[in-house]
């Protein structure tokens, strides 16, 4: 068993990455062998499924070909007819009706006939599959939350995971480590993870952001003039020009990214702070102008170190590579620095920053502020980090098994990578919290930002404003705490928009200006609120939310339709309304 990592490119390719493909397996392996699901079964009812559909298929293209036929024959007559009217007398006309009306009839019994049996393949289809999805119900309902967190834990056992986001983990960070976890108003939290790595705190957190940008706006206008002009025989005469005028404006448009991010507490290095942004030379080669770019990125690190200017206290490393690469020439404290950044932790940082085969190279933004790490890689951005049940439900568990497996592995690839500078560092792996871990019965209570996530679980539009026309950013506050549940306030902001005209005067090949109107959009902010109560149970494992196993009482008291409560992560949650 590995413990510490302080090579994690060598040490993911020569074993976790193997490890978690294995563990990942046995896992599915496992369920299936728990769930009883009969493989063959399954196998044999989706082999007959996809011949069913494939029957499906040619009849609804048989169907399809037979109705164009009919309306050729329709198309074909109609010309007939006009041809006769147009060269014969009247009464020939009968004969095109005498040729179509059979032609037609039998038509209609072939098309009614392909009809019926497309229906009666579909019906079939339909009750073929609904009996895979009954053999894959008892697996189906294996599927938990905690997964990925069982499996991540299994591969690397210095990462450990919460069940959710609580408040004594999120007092651990403020008060043991200085973070206040407010993220601000155009922030609200999708899905997060929190847990601890290496004995120090950790949060994996997925979030909405919001800001106002901007739209280009285009607008015509065709416009026409008459001129006069010599012709060829040298006389005047007119003509007509035609031109198109265009013209465009910018207007504030809101703005919306998802982003995915790690939050770290260690107390190595208290009083350091530094940031660095992915740079274009960790992409260079060994090729003369790639050597001449870094060179010259080093002079200009040494010409830094030479500046002793008031301010300045940087002082360039030894290894002047890694100082080009990570670029974090803003910090404050070179002592700590180099403390953090060991001669073996910049030789990894180095590996992972060059990196393009194993890993994902340079893709990630580092920033310490005194004991908290913020890592932003864009590597994780398409990475959903929820692991949420329905996900893996199927009726095919061929397909299910593959999903799984891809699923979980490109999870742990890209959460490994995520979290790999700070694997990097020996000395985070050194110090280990010695905070005390917050045990009352409030610190087990979902956190604000566990409350967003239950928010955004339940979806936008259980909280939008009517006439919101964007994405909604949810913000929760706590209004209640009693009988061991959570009442939540829940905030959506969002914008309605409102149609307006600009003119923008141009002027046109005629000589004269004209108004060119752009339609573009107005944004004014809109606000909807409702409520939400949410409890934390000992729910059993392997079940599904809609079971509705022992809804809370509280719910219950409130007449809550057992129906409309979700189980997400523990915890269940209903929304009450405005």
């Amino acid at each position: 068993m590995i413990d510490d990592v302080h090579e994690p490119l060598a040490q993911y390719s020569s074993h976790f990455k193997h490890a978690h493909v294995n563990n990942t397996s046995d896992f599915f392996e496992d369920l299936v062998r728990r769930s009883g699901v009969d493989e063959n079964a399954n196998i044999k009812t989706v082999q007959e499924l996809r011949a069913l559909e494939k029957q499906t298929e040619g009849a609804g293209s048989s169907y399809m070909w037979w109705r164009i036929l009919r309306g050729a024959a329709i198309a074909a007559a109609l010309l007939a007819a006009l041809y006769i009217f147009a060269h014969y007398a009247r009464p020939w006309l009968v004969l095109p009706a005498i040729a179509l009306a059979p032609a037609i009839y039998v038509l209609n019994r072939v098309i009614n006939d392909s009809s019926a049996k497309l229906k009666r393949l579909q019906q079939a289809c339909e009750e073929k599959r609904a009996v895979a999805w009954g053999q894959m119900v008892p697996l189906n309902r294996l599927y938990d939350w905690d997964i990925i967190a069982k499996l991540m834990q299994k591969t690397v056992p210095r990462i450990a995971f919460d069940s959710y986001f609580s408040n004594g983990r999120m007092e651990e960070l403020r008060n043991s480590f200085g973070w206040s976890g407010n993220l601000g108003e155009d922030h609200s939290i999708v899905f997060s993870h929190s847990g601890v790595l290496n004995g120090n705190p950790f949060i994996l957190a997925r979030t909405l952001s919001h800001w106002m940008g901007s739209k280009r706006y285009d607008g015509s206008l065709s416009i026409s003039w008459t001129e006069q002009y010599r012709n060829s025989q040298g006389k005047w005469d007119t003509r007509t020009r035609h031109e198109t005028l265009r013209a465009s404006i910018e207007r504030p448009m809101p703005a919306y990214e998802n982003r995915t991010f790690i939050v770290y507490g260690n107390e190595a290095a208290p009083d350091l702070v530094f940031s660095r942004h992915p740079s274009k030379l960790s992409q260079l080669e060994d090729g003369l102008f790639d050597k001449w770019r870094k060179n010259r990125a080093i002079k200009k690190l040494e010409a830094k170190s030479r500046d002793v200017g008031e301010g300045n206290n940087f002082t360039v490393m030894a290894n002047r590579e890694f100082d080009a690469l990570f670029d974090a020439t803003d910090r404050n404290h070179e002592v700590q620095f180099r403390l953090l950044f060991t001669p073996l932790a910049q030789q990894e940082m180095l590996k992972l920053l060059k990196d393009s085969q194993t890993g994902f190279g340079d893709t990630f933004a580092f920033e310490k502020t005194h004991m908290i790490n913020v890592l932003e890689s864009a590597h994780m951005r398409p990475t959903d980090i929820s692991g949420a049940p329905e996900k893996f439900y199927a009726y095919e568990l061929a397909q299910a098994r593959m999903f799984f497996n891809g699923y979980h592995n490109d999870f742990f690839k890209s959460f490994y990578f995520g979290i790999a500078p700070l694997l990097a560092i020996p000395l985070y792996q050194q110090h280990r919290s010695h905070s005390d871990i917050y045990k009352d019965t409030y610190s087990h209570k979902p956190c604000f930002w566990e409350h967003e996530a239950i928010a955004n679980y339940h979806g936008e539009a259980m909280f939008k404003h009517p006439e919101c026309v964007t994405r909604s950013i949810l913000k929760t506050a706590l209004q209640q705490d009693s009988d061991g549940s959570q009442k939540v306030h829940v905030t959506a902001s969002g914008f309605r928009s409102v149609a307006r005209t600009h003119y923008v005067s141009v002027r046109g090949g005629d000589g004269r200006s004209h108004q060119v109107p752009i339609h573009w959009d107005e944004y004014f902010e809109v606000q909807n609120s409702a409520s939400m109560l949410v409890k934390e149970t000992a729910s059993a494992p392997g079940h599904a939310a809609e079971d509705n196993l022992a809804v809370p009482a509280a719910f219950s008291q409130l007449g809550i339709d057992g129906g409309k409560t979700v189980l997400r992560r523990s915890i269940f949650s209903t929304v009450l309304g405005g």
